[in-house]
């Protein structure tokens, strides 16, 4: 009766936790990564009128179709306007909100994976949730999410993941061969619908789901009949919805992104895919368990899916031993290739098959990835907590305080990195080191006016990824306003072979061959710069004055 009154505080218990070592991110500003972008150039998000309103439902904006989420924004301008202390305050109440959910489900789950025989572990069970929760709530890695306003679309997405497993979990009854109850069955796939509006990495929730009906709530699997059975056939045919709706939002993904694919990975050979597949699959793990040097930037480099090298090797050893672990222990623990299982398809659309980027990881991909592996955390704290009496009360209480204390030193630091765009890209490059770190530490060097610091950064940029067509534009302008003449249009040229409908460049060639006096390749250059974006005044302004001039 004592425990169970003290199980009441759990949840407040798992708030608090959550809000403290991210207190800190609402001291930090905007930061010149999508923020600008998104927010501080935007006007359309600015409210929930029904002009705002009508753009958030139909743009895409920086290739992402997220209406939900921009509508959060929309009304975080209502009550702040651009005050970052307000975006930042929404972000950490959504990540709390989350983790007090994720409470609930992992009570809800270990309920159904722990059989009615072991009376002492299922007394508790939220003892194992709260430590699952910990982990996922104060975990270094959940920083990214938390402390970058444009990456929101996490926290709103997994707000409404974590809802629609929970309901579906309360839905599925006892015996499991019954069907699911018909409100919660429409009240999950409701949940799906808002999620994907949110973010199109929740699109995996349908195999999920199966995952879970396998393990723990046994509707398939486990015998003659149970794959294909007349009652595992409704198991499946309930699934078809989801599949449609994941279906239809991951085309939609696919096709707003398709521009920027092109300048990403399209030079990637498929063993270059699979590298960085297998690399991904162990990234995630291998922070989880050693959470240092993270990194808002993890690039992509030859050296990390080199299959000669040292990185792609220690990935295959890793993703070979979770693999192992799982097919042999799978009868005994069931649990693990279940987690295995539901970590590898939720990283799907972001691993080598489907990704798209110059980082060959983030941190942010991880916020519903590694759900299961804090569960399993949370399990393994249960065991130790109800098998050794007083002593194992005291070891599990004595771990889980400097577990928790440690995690949440190493994320109050790490909030500390997106306090400000010069705080951000520096640490960026001192600890990896890439062509996007300094690229936009010298873009950011520019716009304060200082162009000789900004040269330096930027040519680095394109001397460590020539293929990357917004380094060598930017050098251009570096060089441009150095008036250093074919410096300037060798990288304008570089960058619009590399990225056709980069506006700028040609704008930027244009401007070149104008100052040298070639009045017929400036005005193509212009022409080609309004075809790409009829609204440019600058480009139009500098095509009317080479008219002028041939004239």
């Amino acid at each position: 009766m004592k425990d169970s009154r003290l199980y009441r505080l759990f949840p407040v218990s798992i708030a608090l936790l959550s809000l403290i070592p991210f207190l800190s991110a609402l001291r930090n500003d905007f930061v010149d990564w999508d923020d600008g972008v998104n927010f501080l150039d935007n006007t359309s998000f600015r409210g929930l009128g029904f002009t705002q309103l009508h753009w958030m439902w139909t743009s895409h904006l920086l290739n992402r179709y997220i209406p939900i989420t921009w509508m959060t924004f929309g009304l975080d301008y209502n009550l702040w306007g651009l005050d970052p202390f307000g975006f930042h305050l929404t972000n950490l109440l959504w990540h709390t909100a989350n983790a007090v959910i994720f409470y609930f489900l992992a009570v809800a789950l270990l309920r159904r994976a722990i059989p009615e025989t072991s009376a002492d572990l299922r007394q508790h069970l939220p003892v194992g949730a709260l430590f699952a929760a910990m982990i996922f709530a104060v975990h270094p890695l959940r920083v990214e999410s938390v402390a970058w306003v444009t990456e929101r679309r996490d926290l709103v997405s997994g707000f409404f993941y974590l809802l629609a497993i929970l309901v579906y979990l309360r839905g599925v009854q006892h015996p499991p061969e019954r069907p699911i109850e018909r409100k919660y069955y429409w009240g999950c796939f409701a949940l799906f619908v808002l999620g994907c509006l949110s973010k199109e990495m929740i699109v995996t929730l349908p195999v999920i789901l199966l995952i879970l009906d396998i393990y723990p709530l046994k509707r398939l699997g486990g015998g003659p009949g149970r794959w294909f059975g007349r009652e595992a056939r409704r198991v499946w045919i309930e699934k078809i919805p989801f599949f449609v709706l994941s279906a239809l939002d991951s085309a939609l993904a696919l096709y707003i992104g398709f521009e920027e694919a092109g300048g990403s990975m399209s030079h990637i050979t498929p063993f270059g895919r699979f590298a960085v597949t297998i690399y991904g699959l162990a990234f995630y793990v291998w922070k989880t368990v050693w959470p240092f040097h993270l990194s808002p930037m993890h690039a992509m480099t030859p050296q990390r899916i080199d299959p000669r090298g040292l990185s792609f090797q220690l990935s295959a050893v890793v993703v070979i031993w979770i693999v192992a672990a799982a097919l042999i222990l799978r009868r005994r623990f069931p649990a693990i290739p279940a987690v295995a299982a539901a970590y590898a398809v939720t990283l799907l659309p972001v691993l080598g098959i489907f990704h798209n980027g110059r980082q060959i990881t983030a941190d942010r991909y991880s916020y519903l990835a590694c759900l299961g592996w804090a569960l399993l955390a949370g399990i393994i704290f249960l065991l130790v907590w109800t098998s050794g009496g007083k002593t194992g009360k005291a070891i599990g209480a004595t771990a889980a305080v400097l577990i928790a204390g440690s995690l949440m030193f190493l994320t109050w630091q790490q909030v500390d990195v997106w306090h400000d765009s010069d705080t951000l890209w520096s640490y960026c490059i001192a600890t990896d080191p890439s062509s996007v770190a300094f690229n936009n530490y010298g873009g950011m060097m520019a716009r304060r006016g200082d162009v000789l610091g900004a040269t330096d950064y930027l040519r680095q940029a394109v001397e460590l990824d020539p293929g990357n067509g917004e380094a060598r534009n930017n050098y251009g302008n570096a060089l441009l306003n150095l008036e250093e003449w074919e410096g300037a249009a060798r990288e304008f040229q570089a960058a619009q072979e590399i990225v056709p409908t980069l506006e700028n460049a040609y704008w930027g060639l244009g401007t070149v061959r104008l100052a040298q006096g070639r009045l017929d390749e400036a005005i193509h250059q212009f022409q080609e710069a309004l075809r790409l974006d009829p609204t440019d005044d600058k480009a139009r302004q500098k095509l009317n004055e080479a008219l002028a001039k041939k004239r």
